[in-house]
């Protein structure tokens, strides 16, 4: 955990590529603005130069969000920055913004944090597929999250094949995808 002051922050960070963004695109303020209101967001030229030239502090999650949409980029990419330098993500902790990056895409976990639950949460669906060697340290605490993951959501217990199968990518979740035949 990095404490450094001038580290990015998240709004910080949305304002810069907002304004990178936009110059990109050729868009003005109002075009912008435009664009926002298209998806449901209502903005206009005084918003987006208050967001750029910093008078306005706050960012909504539906406002990141459709931002993203209106600039064909991922959410992460407008709120980390895409450089690696320290971020921070609260007022408390900072990171480098690769580190973050791979946070906020589920793939690592941030240092403290219980990698057990951050491995349960990951809908069955999403892990790795397929699954490569792993540490048996991980291969376990892969398993035990998925075994955790599938009584959660189909009520019973998962059998050693099952895991196995889940883990390699040859079956997915009953009622939710295919198997590895595509049936």
């Amino acid at each position: 955990m990095d404490h450094t002051v001038d580290a990015a922050d998240p709004v910080g960070t949305i304002r810069a590529r907002v304004k990178e963004l936009r110059t990109r695109k050729g868009w003005t303020a109002t075009e912008l603005g435009a664009q926002m209101t298209a998806h449901g967001i209502r903005w206009d030229r005084s918003i987006v130069a208050n967001l750029e030239n910093g008078r306005r502090a706050t960012v909504s999650v539906n406002e990141l969000l459709a931002l993203s949409r209106v600039f064909d980029v991922a959410p992460v990419h407008l709120l980390v920055p895409v450089v690696d330098q320290p971020f921070r993500i609260t007022d408390a902790e900072a990171y480098p913004a690769r580190r973050v990056r791979e946070w906020f895409r589920g793939e690592s976990p941030l240092p403290g944090t219980d990698e057990r639950m951050f491995r349960t949460e990951v809908p069955l669906d999403e892990l790795p597929q397929p699954i490569q060697m792993r540490p048996t340290v991980e291969g376990r605490s892969m398993a035990e999250a998925i075994r955790t993951r599938y009584r959660e959501v189909m009520g019973q217990e998962a059998d050693d094949d099952t895991v196995l199968d889940l883990m390699t990518g040859v079956k997915k979740m009953p009622g939710g995808g295919t198997d590895g035949e595509g049936a």
